[in-house]
C-alpha cells in the first residue's frame, strides 16, 4: 500500500536556501507548487502543478495593481490569459484601457485585442476577462499593426527581489516579451509587473538567469508592493541561437519576424545551425523547445507526461511464451525456441493461424459416408495430419411460402405458417416546439430557463444543445406554444438577442431534418 508523501512546511525561501549550490529552476517550482498546495493556499484550477498559481488573494493583488501610477498613466496594457490574472484584465477594462492578451501558446499571432460590447455593465466585463471571453470579444493584431504597449502584467512561479523571474518552464512569457521587443511594441524602459502570493518571493540565484528571462519591476502581492532592485538588463529581442527548428515550425509568428529579420541583415541562425527542411514531418506533432521550454507531450487530462515509446499506449513489447506445439514445430525444423528464424516465422504467420479443434460428428447416413472418407483420406496423409477446418454457410435460410410447401408435399409441416404483414410508417401530430437559437456557446442551460421562466413561460421539456447554439421548447398544446413564441420575441441573453421561431418539423410537416431527429428522441422517450 503505497504511503503518501509528508506535506511540505518549511516555506520555499527556506527550501531554497537549504538546497545551496545544487538548486535549480525545476527544483524551486516543485518547492513552491508543494507548498502552495500542501497548505491550500492555491484556488482553482488545482492542482497547481505545471500551471501558474492561482494564488489566494489574487484578486486583491489586482486591485493594488490598479493603485500604481504606471497603471494609471497607461494606455495599452498587456496582460497574460492566466487564471490568477483575470481580475487584472476586468480591472483594466473598467478603467477604459486597451487590453492586449496574447494568444494561448502562440499559435495564431502574438496578440488579441478585446473588444466588449459597447456601454456592457460590469457583467460583461467579466465575462470577458474570462477565457471563454477572451475567444469570443477579441480580435486577432497582426505584425504590420504598430503596437505600443505601456504596461506588461504577468504571472510567475517565483520571483526575487532583484527582479529575477521562474515561470512554469515553457518559455512562452519569455518569448512574448522577446517577439514584442522585435515589432517594437516594447522598450528596456517598459514597466513589467508581477502579482504573486507572499511565499512566492524566493532568492533566486543570478547564476540560473539567462539572457533571454524576463526580469520584473514590481512585484505586488495581497498584503505589499515592491520596487524590485534590478541590476541586470532586459532582453532586446529574440535570440534565435536559443531556438530549435521545431519550435520556429510551432510559432508560426516566429517565421515571419525570422524573415523580417533576415532582410534586415540581422544573424538568425537557429540552434545547431538546422533549418526547417531538416525536421522530418512527424517531429513537427512534438512540442520541442530549447532553452526556451523543454520537450513534452500532452498526456489524458492535458497534463504533461513523458513519452514512454515502443507501441500504442507506451511501455514496452511483451515477449512471447512459447507453447508445447511451438516447440514441437522447433524440433521439427530443426530451430531453437529463442531463435531469430522461429521468432520471424512466428510474426509472419500469426495472423494466419486458425483455431484447431476436434471436428464435429453428425448423425445420418451420408454424414457418416462423408466423414469415413476424409478420415481414410487424412490417414493416407499423414497419422498426425488433420483435416480442414469446415466452412459455415452464412447465407440466411429465408422460410418457404405457402404454395411453395404445397408443391413439395408438405403441407402439414408448414400448416401453421402466415405471412408476415408489413407495418406502415408510424404517424403521428407533431409536438409543439419552439427553436431557440444565437445561444453563445458559454451560457447555461440554468440562464435560460431563469430568462422564459421570467417571462411567464412554463415548457414542458427543455432541449439543451449549448454547444451548437440553440435549444428547443416543448410544449404540450399548440396554443401554449403560440403565447410563448409572442411572448419570448425579445429575448435577451448576455446582452445578445435569441432568435425564438417554431421548429422546422412545424414549418414542414414533411421535411426530415436535425430538428425532427431531436424531438422524435426525446418524445420517444
Amino acid at each position: 500500500m503505497s504511503t503518501m508523501p509528508p506535506k511540505q512546511t518549511k516555506t520555499p525561501n527556506e527550501s531554497v536556501q537549504e538546497m545551496g549550490k545544487e538548486v535549480t529552476k525545476e527544483s524551486i517550482r516543485k518547492s513552491v507548487w508543494n507548498y502552495l498546495e500542501d497548505n491550500d493556499l492555491v484556488q482553482f484550477p488545482r492542482p497547481v502543478h505545471h500551471r501558474i498559481p492561482n494564488f489566494v488573494g489574487a484578486a486583491t493583488a489586482s486591485e493594488k495593481l490598479t493603485e500604481l501610477d504606471v497603471f494609471k498613466r497607461a494606455q495599452t496594457v498587456k496582460i497574460n490569459p492566466d487564471k490568477p490574472q483575470e481580475n487584472a484584465r476586468f480591472l483594466t477594462m473598467e478603467a477604459e484601457k486597451t487590453l492586449l492578451v496574447p494568444t494561448p501558446r502562440l499559435r495564431h499571432g502574438l496578440f488579441n485585442k478585446l473588444l466588449p460590447p459597447q456601454g456592457c455593465g460590469k457583467e460583461i466585463l467579466r465575462y470577458c476577462s474570462t477565457s471563454q471571453g477572451l475567444k469570443e470579444y477579441s480580435v486577432p493584431i497582426g505584425l504590420e499593426a504598430k503596437v505600443k504597449v505601456d504596461l506588461v502584467v504577468i504571472g510567475s512561479v517565483a520571483v526575487s527581489k532583484e527582479g529575477y523571474r521562474i515561470g512554469k518552464g515553457e518559455g512562452y512569457a519569455d518569448l512574448e516579451y522577446a517577439m514584442m521587443c522585435a515589432m517594437g511594441a516594447v522598450t528596456p524602459d517598459t514597466i513589467v509587473v508581477t502579482t504573486v502570493h507572499d511565499t512566492q518571493i524566493v532568492d533566486i540565484p543570478e547564476e540560473l538567469m539567462e539572457d533571454h528571462d524576463v526580469l520584473v519591476d514590481y512585484i505586488i502581492t495581497d498584503t505589499q508592493v515592491i520596487k524590485c532592485n534590478r541590476t541586470k538588463p532586459k532582453p532586446t529581442g529574440i535570440i534565435w541561437s536559443r531556438l530549435t527548428p521545431e519550435k520556429v515550425r510551432q510559432v508560426p509568428i516566429l517565421k515571419h519576424l525570422r524573415e523580417k529579420e533576415k532582410e534586415a541583415g540581422k544573424d538568425v541562425t537557429l540552434k545547431d545551425g538546422r533549418e526547417e527542411e531538416d525536421i522530418p514531418e512527424r517531429e513537427d506533432r512534438r512540442r520541442m523547445d530549447s532553452d526556451y521550454g523543454r520537450m513534452r507531450f500532452r498526456g489524458r487530462g492535458g497534463r504533461f507526461r513523458r513519452f514512454r515509446g515502443g507501441r500504442r499506449g507506451g511501455g514496452p513489447y511483451r515477449e512471447r511464451r512459447d507453447t508445447e506445439e511451438d516447440r514441437g514445430e522447433y524440433a521439427e525444423n530443426g530451430e531453437e525456441p529463442g531463435d531469430d528464424k522461429s521468432r520471424q516465422r512466428f510474426r509472419r504467420n500469426r495472423r494466419f493461424r486458425r483455431r484447431r479443434g476436434p471436428r464435429r460428428q453428425d448423425d445420418g447416413d451420408n454424414n457418416e459416408e462423408s466423414h469415413d472418407d476424409e478420415h481414410e483420406e487424412g490417414e493416407s496423409e499423414g497419422e498426425g495430419r488433420r483435416g480442414q477446418p469446415r466452412r459455415r454457410n452464412m447465407r440466411r435460410r429465408r422460410p418457404r411460402r405457402r404454395d411453395e410447401s404445397e408443391n413439395t408435399g408438405d403441407d402439414e409441416e408448414h400448416e401453421d405458417y402466415r405471412p408476415r404483414r408489413r407495418r406502415g410508417p408510424r404517424t403521428r401530430a407533431p409536438i409543439p416546439t419552439l427553436f431557440v437559437g444565437s445561444i453563445q456557446r458559454s451560457v447555461r442551460v440554468s440562464e435560460l430557463k431563469g430568462e422564459i421562466r421570467g417571462k411567464d413561460v412554463n415548457p414542458i421539456r427543455v432541449i439543451w444543445n449549448g454547444a451548437k447554439g440553440y435549444s428547443l421548447l416543448q410544449f404540450q398544446e399548440m396554443q401554449e406554444m403560440e403565447a410563448a413564441l409572442d411572448a419570448l420575441q425579445n429575448l435577451e441573453i448576455r446582452g445578445r438577442k435569441l432568435r425564438v421561431e417554431k421548429s422546422n418539423r412545424l414549418k414542414h410537416d414533411d421535411s426530415d431534418n436535425a430538428h425532427d431527429g431531436v424531438v422524435d428522441e426525446k418524445a420517444d422517450d
